[in-house]
């Protein structure tokens, strides 16, 4: 049974999903509730966009007794992802309390706390994960993540230039602190750092519409409207990307389009606030002319 579950999971890593499913299949006919073999099933859902199957393969896994820190680990993990913040935290929480000595565990739930609004709890956990590991890049993004929702704007900054000194390639932490310079008053500075972002990824997309909203911001729609539709052409369902171009066409001018573009998000997300108001100053936009 150990060598069947070990070539299992060699098939996943290989990609070779239908001969792990296989075996897994076997396993579990011989030996019901194999706690190794539950964990790779709910892996592999995940992975083909199964997701209640996922958890509910997961939260088996976990079920079983002795289960490791890493399979709540991934339950958190597949949770936050589904938005199911309160079942994140639950396994999170039980992920470091079985192996505190993990980074990962830690900076799973500072992420799932970050994205529930505990914002201190989420800055210690980040902190605890980065004292495990001074030269975890992707740590030191998320603590700036949660520094900068915390207003601690110069920290954030910080962290954001640790990672890109750790990794000179991370993209999120290049566009993370090329948003962030630019909204501190250096559109300039800030554009270079998403431009090397872009450069690095082309497919980048968040870094396109923030580049879009510091041209934006000093009053460059033509600029602006560049960025939006470069991004138009790789992401045309970026979320970021109607309500970007409703307002920079309202700015140029091109109000029935700014207007289409907001009844779009309403279409998709009614009541969508921002939608609301750009919409609303579209038209008041085109009843002034």
């Amino acid at each position: 049974m150990e060598t069947a579950i070990d070539l299992a999971y060699r098939h996943w890593e290989a990609g070779q999903a239908q001969q792990a499913e296989m075996l897994c299949r076997r396993v579990l006919e011989v030996w019901p509730g194999q706690a190794d073999v539950l964990h790779l099933l709910g892996l592999m859902a995940h992975a083909y966009g199964q997701h209640d199957a996922a958890v509910d393969y997961l939260k088996q896994a976990c079920a079983a007794p002795g289960a490791p820190a890493a399979y709540f680990n991934n339950l958190g993990e597949i949770c936050r992802q589904l938005n199911r913040l309160a079942e994140a935290e639950q396994a999170a929480r039980r992920a470091t309390a079985l192996d505190e000595t993990a980074p990962a565990v830690w900076n799973n739930l500072g992420i799932i706390l970050q994205e529930a609004g505990n914002l201190e709890e989420s800055a210690q956990c980040l902190r605890r994960a980065l004292a495990l590991a001074p030269d975890f890049a992707e740590g030191h993004n998320n603590l700036g993540n949660t520094l900068r929702l915390l207003t601690r704007l110069e920290d954030a900054a910080d962290s954001y230039r640790q990672a890109i000194r750790l990794n000179p390639l991370y993209t999120d932490a290049l566009g993370n602190l090329g948003r962030l310079t630019g909204e501190q008053g250096q559109p300039d500075e800030g554009l270079v750092l998403l431009r090397r972002a872009i450069e690095i990824d082309p497919h980048m997309g968040d870094a396109y519409a923030y580049a879009a909203m510091l041209e934006g911001d000093r009053q460059r729609w033509p600029q602006a409207l560049g960025w939006l539709e470069a991004l138009r052409d790789f992401a045309p369902n970026h979320p970021r990307l109607p309500l970007g171009l409703s307002r920079v066409l309202r700015e140029l001018g091109r109000l029935d389009e700014a207007l289409a573009m907001a009844d779009a998000v309403l279409a998709a997300v009614p009541g969508h606030a921002a939608a609301l108001e750009a919409r609303e100053l579209a038209l008041r936009a085109r009843a002034a002319r």
